[in-house]
């Protein structure tokens, strides 16, 4: 009937032709380029992931990048909501982590990674690359968030001298969740990025990235292709996953 949502089955089959288009763009890159040093074809591809999610190495090396994503994007929230809710109270520390905030954004990945490598251990980087990329989106949203509280209800609260837990609870919180919920979503895709990015730098000897790494020096295309595709999966996966646990977001900046 015209005018009702399209159903669950159409969305699926709608998005499997999207991806039996894309494959085959694939094939069709890998039949004309006929290398598979530079392209492999999805089989290929296919059945070099295969053989990596059989051994213990590749389940060892998800599982480190995940705890090094999932640490770096608890840190990083931890700080930007304590430093959002100082700077909401101090106008001095805003002003002070303004143009700190302003240089962290504008500073490329690769030079906070080099930096890192610099100053850290192999294996904190990825974290330490994580938590600098993370902690400006999620200080300014939750910052803004408690900007766009509005100030009659608090003060009206005052007057009527309710308890500021009840306030936080439902006042405070139902306008800054939102935002803190945008920047998760933000940062659930440029943490894997980040980490990933940092991995590859660092090196350490169990993580997603190395592995990318190895792949590249030995020339092993596929396995490239398939490190890079079990990345996009699992980013995917735990981005989409967590983020249907969590109440719809309002706007934010």
């Amino acid at each position: 009937m015209l005018g009702t949502k399209p159903s669950k089955l159409h969305k699926i089959l709608k998005g499997l032709a999207i991806a039996v288009f894309w494959i085959a763009m694939w094939q069709f890159a890998a039949l004309i380029v006929n290398q598979p040093l530079f392209v492999p074809s999805p089989l290929e591809t296919v059945a070099s992931l295969g053989g990596l999610i059989v051994t213990s190495k590749f389940w060892l090396s998800v599982l480190m990048t995940f705890y090094r994503v999932v640490f770096g994007l608890v840190v990083s929230l931890v700080l930007g909501l304590v430093f959002a809710y100082i700077s909401s109270h101090f106008k001095t520390v805003e002003s002070v982590l303004a143009p700190f905030i302003s240089a962290i954004k504008s500073t490329p990945i690769m030079s906070i990674i080099i930096l890192a490598l610099v100053w850290f251990q192999a294996s904190f980087v990825p974290v330490f690359s994580c938590i600098l990329l993370c902690f400006p989106i999620f200080y300014t949203n939750t910052l803004s968030g408690i900007k766009s509280v509005d100030k009659k209800y608090t003060e009206l609260a005052k007057v009527y001298h309710v308890k500021r837990a009840r306030i936080l609870r439902e006042i405070t919180l139902p306008s800054v969740l939102p935002h803190i919920y945008a920047a998760l979503s933000i940062c659930l895709g440029f943490s894997w990025k980040a980490v990933v990015a940092a991995e590859v730098l660092s090196s350490p000897k169990y993580s997603m990235g190395f592995n990318l790494l190895t792949a590249k020096q030995h020339l092993e295309t596929s396995a490239l292709f398939a490190w890079t595709i079990a990345i996009i999966i699992i980013s995917l996966a735990v981005e989409k996953g967590l983020m249907r646990l969590l109440p719809k977001k309002g706007n934010t900046l």
